[in-house]
């Protein structure tokens, strides 16, 4: 796969950041999730810009670096479901207001995206987009080949949280199955916690 995956973590909430990178074309780049500006930007080379965010959902710990890159970025497009671009607006939606850390993202520059559309990155590198409630009403996971970012909706040896506002335990199972009949055994999990693993590694009796 011509695409180069580099995890960051924001370490206050272990939240994984992931940038994107065509190994062939490298100038721009995409993130999943954006709890980490700085090692981002860190992690950019002079000639590299972030083209665009994809957003697993709306959550302080994934969302908490994302004024800071718009500001630097302003043509980056923000790719998410309905429910996230409501939640980007309203920090207790997010839930940075309960972090006496309020965030609000106003901008316009965001692509409300639905289940199952395609979207290219790097000329025939496509992302392709699932939604998964159930942790969040707004829940996404994103498969690139054999790439599958699963945010909070699957995370490795823990149990779907549902507890928070718009979780539902139905749903979030019903999104274990989906995630699964997405993956394969040359699937790899690249998850919203935790270090990425392979998918034929993973017990999903466990949250069933």
């Amino acid at each position: 796969m011509q695409l180069k995956i580099q995890a960051v973590t924001n370490e206050h909430f272990n939240a994984n950041t992931y940038l994107l990178e065509s190994k062939i074309i490298d100038c721009e780049c995409y993130l999943i999730d954006i709890g980490n500006a700085a090692a981002v930007i860190k992690l950019l080379k002079k000639n590299q810009s972030i083209k665009g965010i994809f957003l697993t959902h709306a959550h302080l710990d994934h969302i908490s670096g994302i004024n800071e890159i718009l500001a630097k970025f302003p043509k980056c497009t923000i790719f998410c479901s309905i429910y996230t671009k409501e939640a980007l607006r309203d920090s207790k939606m997010n839930l940075s207001f309960y972090h006496n850390s309020p965030i609000s993202y106003t901008g316009e520059n965001i692509k409300v995206v639905n289940d199952k559309q395609s979207i290219v990155l790097f000329d025939s590198i496509k992302v392709l987009i699932l939604e998964t409630p159930g942790h969040n009403a707004g829940s996404l996971c994103f498969k690139i080949n054999e790439a599958l970012f699963t945010g909070d909706s699957l995370i490795p040896e823990s149990a779907v949280v549902t507890k928070l506002k718009s979780g539902n335990k139905q749903e979030a199972k019903k999104s274990i199955i989906k995630i699964r009949n997405n993956s394969s055994n040359n699937s790899i999990i690249y998850p919203g916690h935790g270090k990425h693993l392979s998918a034929n590694s993973i017990d999903w009796n466990f949250y069933l």
